[in-house]
């Protein structure tokens, strides 16, 4: 794979006479004065400056290697300046990145010699001048913090020490390698054949004269073509930006050191360039930054109050907007403005724009979690990326599913690491539908590792301004260009979810992720709801667990497309985050109301429930309110419940298994059939590499493949109690699973407790089941209600989602209006990717891809999915026992109060019961869950003095009355009851 990509032609090496010129050039830019002294202290994990063991170092030569891919050095440059030397700069090369620091320990410059494709090539070639070093003392003495991360986003390559040495930089070959390289890619990227024959000959003419040793002649040529000024009614707003993924081919370690790298080179940057804006989009970086270089930290807030740094976004990380819970998104808002608010004093004017450039796919309700959370506006690039339809829009209303909607704008480009070159603007340009409007952001900078613009970036459009043959170039902050694009008329729309046709895969890899996500989602939300029955104030003690919970829920953590070290280091942390919360339930379980002695069960949802828990070896039922905690009590016997050798029944249902293991027969109380083709139909399909995003994508041939169907090798048949269990074994050479089908007594859910112990190597697990009743669209659960998605193919754009996003459950409901009407849907307590489409639902269990991750999903996995049948007009029964299998009761001992809040309208679901982020009281968030008009009334025993209606971060908008609530189709709501 390096091979293949490193012979990617970049433009210089698609012109090698143009290449040979610009090295002839280059090779005039610096003139080497004296050679430096380096030595090495090399370390597997990073070393802070004030740690470092100055005795350990030892002399490194150029050329040596200093590290393999993520291993960390300290390189010490040491020399002399030369006598009567003018204006000497010291220049130091690697292959790698780092952070340079005077002997004091005060950071000096940030150096990057890391290759994106398509880079143009810098005028210091394998070196980069270091402008801050301090040479008046005639000394050279500087520290180097260098890391290798890899070639691109392989984790391939060394570091390398190409060497360091003082140099004279002549001007005019500077400023002439950037006028030749401006003009020959404008040249080779015009549609315009007179310009390109105007700047060949004039290239020409300036190579002439500079060969001819008169390169202020050859300045001079050039100038003549760079004072043509466009013609163009086209202006791109350009915005600086280091796009840097919080985790990916590299573990959060190392972010948060490319991230001090980041802003020490855009604060370079902003002292060199006059003009230069520079936008950084996750405040999680900027909090790591105050812990660690607090100094650094206080000159971004100095640039930031200079109008030179802009805060885009508001949320905490840029994250996974498919995967993450409703509440998870708010929090990603709640958290990220309160810090950006606390520490640079933005207000809600400041904070409209959420920028989201590299996620995968946007969820159908996220315009209305934007538009609650103070966001108007919208930026991505990824739509760019779809591999099937080319997405019709760039500017654009976005819609969600209740009804609100943002302006998006999509940078032309489809990069958010443009080069700022002409080939770029003009590509902007042509594949730009809104073109009319005159105007596009253009996001420019290295990215994805972090960097930002460099010296070629800011050179390039220096002469790009207002250049003939091309659009005109202004900078500017994305929310100036919002501002002014938010006053246009756009008629431009689009409703529902912005799919991604690609990366469908992170739906499913990495499953322990997933898994600990959802368990970390519900734990906070029963812990910040016991917080508010017991009286007691957590907000401080949950922020630091909320704040590791959004971070793993950024992109490339969630999704499971980062190396091994960050899907291990996300379970460590997962697993940490549970134990606290588990620490501080129990502490919060013990402040509780209290009767008599004796077992409760507490239930933290908003739907009355008519439970079986064991206890103690027995047990028992539960018949407890919302948000209440009754006694149990308990149980008769269960005579509703029988089998034989290949049935089992509740009375509600009577399942029937054929000698494979596969459900061929799920008959109602009323004699309804609700199989057609076959249930839990456990496949094995081939899973083949992707190149180059194996953990991101399926191929969608899969389907058309035959898959590897698992057989019971055995199984028998048990009455525990209130269960009826059918325990069946699966084992292939490479699988094995355990699986547990029950029945519970009063249920109409069959369902799948799971234990696969998966071995295998680029395969996919999947159940598949084939409903009677299956119609033309598939309901799945979003963040705060439900999307519907076609289960035809009737055209490309259907086809291309062939693999789709669900969170507890997906449903299909018969077309057929008769009496043999019906429901279909698949519940999951962890699983998130499924296949709806020509009659069959699919639950994605299991992948096993081998990049980045070579070892991802190998091992031990525990998880339960469940089926129900349905009366059409009861999708509320499938909301509820989706919660019921997400949402345990929880035992404590003599623990019994009434319902502290409801709706009194099942199809309003009270989603979060939580303390106020300022102390003023209690916040209850509601919504809608079914996608029709409601009026209820809010049910609570919470004293308070005034209700009154918030925005999603808690901004009063006015007063509530609870009596008489209503709400559009999935509407979220969000009330806070103040303290008297």
């Amino acid at each position: 794979m390096l091979g293949v990509l490193a012979t990617l032609p970049g433009l210089v090496d698609k012109h090698p006479f143009h290449g040979r010129r610009l090295r002839a050039i280059r090779s005039r830019v610096y003139r080497s004065i004296a050679d430096l002294r380096a030595d090495v202290v090399r370390s597997p994990e990073p070393i802070r400056f004030a740690e470092l063991d100055h005795g350990a170092f030892e002399p490194i030569r150029a050329g040596a290697r200093f590290g393999r891919t993520l291993e960390c050095a300290w390189l010490h440059i040491t020399g002399d300046v030369p006598a009567a030397t003018a204006d000497p700069i010291v220049m130091l090369g690697i292959r790698g990145e780092g952070l340079v620091y005077s002997p004091d320990g005060t950071m000096l410059d940030s150096i990057s010699t890391v290759w994106i494709q398509g880079d143009l090539p810098h005028s210091g070639g394998r070196f980069r001048p270091l402008p801050h070093a301090e040479l008046s003392s005639g000394r050279v003495d500087l520290y180097a913090d260098v890391a290798f991360n890899g070639f691109l986003f392989l984790g391939v390559g060394r570091g390398v020490y190409f060497g360091a040495h003082l140099a004279e930089r002549d001007d005019d070959a500077f400023g002439l390698y950037y006028d030749y390289l401006a003009l020959f890619a404008l040249a080779e990227s015009t549609g315009d054949s007179r310009l390109a024959a105007d700047l060949h000959a004039a290239l020409g003419e300036a190579f002439s004269r500079f060969a001819k040793g008169d390169t202020r002649a050859a300045r001079a040529r050039l100038a003549e073509e760079l004072s043509q000024p466009s013609a163009s009614a086209f202006t791109y707003s350009a915005v600086g930006h280091g796009h840097l993924d919080m985790a990916w081919v590299w573990p959060i370690r190392e972010t948060k050191r490319k991230a001090a790298r980041t802003f020490v080179k855009a604060l370079d940057s902003i002292d060199r360039y006059d003009d230069f804006i520079y936008g950084t989009s996750q405040p999680q970086q900027l909090q790591w930054t105050k812990e660690r270089h607090p100094e650094l930290f206080e000159r971004v807030k100095d640039a930031v109050a200079q109008g030179r740094i802009e805060l885009q976004g508001s949320f905490w990380v840029e994250p996974d907007t498919n995967l993450p819970s409703g509440e998870s998104l708010i929090r990603q808002a709640l958290v990220g403005r309160g810090f950006l608010k606390d520490e640079f004093g933005l207000d809600d004017e400041d904070l409209r724009l959420c920028w989201l450039p590299d996620t995968f796919g946007y969820s159908g309700n996220l315009p209305q979690i934007l538009r609650g959370c103070g966001m108007d506006w919208f930026q991505t690039i990824k739509l760019s990326w779809n591999s099937v339809n080319v997405f019709p829009h760039r500017t654009f209303h976005w819609e969600g599913i209740d009804g609100s909607s943002v302006l998006v704008h999509m940078p032309p480009e489809g990069d958010y690491n443009s080069r700022a070159a002409p080939d770029g603007l003009l590509k902007g340009i042509d594949q730009y539908p809104e073109r009319d409007l005159g105007t596009a952001l253009l996001v420019y900078g290295a990215g994805d590792g972090g960097g930002g613009p460099g010296e070629v970036h800011h050179e390039l459009l220096r002469r790009e301004g207002s250049l003939r043959g091309l659009p005109k170039v202004e900078k500017s902050t994305a929310s100036a260009f919002f501002r002014a694009l938010d006053k246009r008329d756009i008629p431009q729309r689009h409703s529902g979810e912005l799919y991604l046709e690609t990366h469908q895969g992170a739906y499913t890899t990495i499953g322990h992720t997933k898994r600990h996500n959802r368990i970390a989602e519900r734990k906070l939300h029963e812990v910040e709801a016991l917080a508010v029955l017991a009286g007691a104030d957590v907000n401080v003690e949950l922020g630091p667990l909320w704040r590791d919970v959004l971070l793993n829920q950024f992109h490339d953590i969630i999704t499971g497309s980062s190396i091994e070290r960050v899907n291990r280091e996300a379970r460590e942390s997962y697993t940490a985050i549970e134990t606290a919360l588990d620490r501080i339930g129990a502490r919060l379980t013990g402040e509780l109301p209290r009767g008599d002695a004796g077992a409760s069960a507490i239930n933290l949802t908003s739907f009355p429930r008519r439970d079986h828990l064991r206890v103690a070896g027995r047990w028992w039922s539960a018949d407890v309110d919302p948000y209440a905690a009754a006694r149990l009590q308990p149980v008769g016997s269960f005579s509703e419940l029988s089998h034989t050798a290949d049935t089992i029944s509740n009375g509600l249902l009577t399942v029937r298994f054929d000698p494979s293991g596969e459900l061929v027969s799920c008959v109602d109380a009323g004699g309804a059939e609700h199989v057609a083709g076959g249930f839990n139909r456990l496949a094995v399909y081939q899973d083949p590499y992707q190149f180059p995003f194996d953990a991101w994508d399926i191929d969608p041939g899969y389907v058309d493949t035959k898959p590897q169907v698992l057989a019971v090798t055995s199984h028998r048949t048990s009455i525990d109690g209130p269960l009826v269990i059918r325990h069946h074994e699966y084992r292939a050479p490479k699988v094995t699973v355990h699986q547990r089908v029950v029945l519970e007594a009063g249920s109409p859910v069959i369902r799948f407790d799971t234990h696969v112990d998966w071995r295998e190597r680029h395969r996919m697990l999947r159940a598949e089941f084939r409903p009677r009743h299956y119609g033309a669209e598939a309901l799945c659960e979003i963040q705060f209600g439900h999307i519907a998605r076609p289960t035809t193919e009737r055209d490309s754009v259907e086809k291309a989602q062939f693999e789709i996003c669900a969170h507890k459950w997906i449903a299909t409901v018969s077309n057929d209006d008769g009496s043999d009407a019906g429901g279909f849907a698949l519940l999951n307590d962890s699983k998130y990717g499924h296949r709806a489409k020509n009659g069959l639902i699919s639950l994605n269990l299991l992948r096993a891809p081998t990049f980045p991750d070579k070892t991802a999903d190998r091992g031990a996995h525990g998880f339960t999915y469940a089926f129900m049948p349905f009366a059409p007009d009861d999708l509320a029964a499938v909301v509820r026992e989706a919660y019921r299998l997400n949402h345990p009761l929880l035992i404590a001992d003599g623990v019994v109060f009434d319902s502290a809040v409801a709706a009194e309208d099942l199809s309003v679901v009270v989603e979060t019961v939580k303390p106020a982020e300022d102390g003023s009281g209690v916040v209850v968030r509601l919504y809608e869950s079914l996608g029709r008009p409601t009026q209820t009334a809010l049910r609570t025993s919470i004293t308070h003095a005034r209700a009154f209606a918030t925005d999603l971060i808690e901004r009063r908008l006015g007063s509530a009355d609870l009596a008489q609530l209503s709400f559009r189709p999935f509407e979220i709501k969000t009330i806070l009851l103040e303290r008297p």
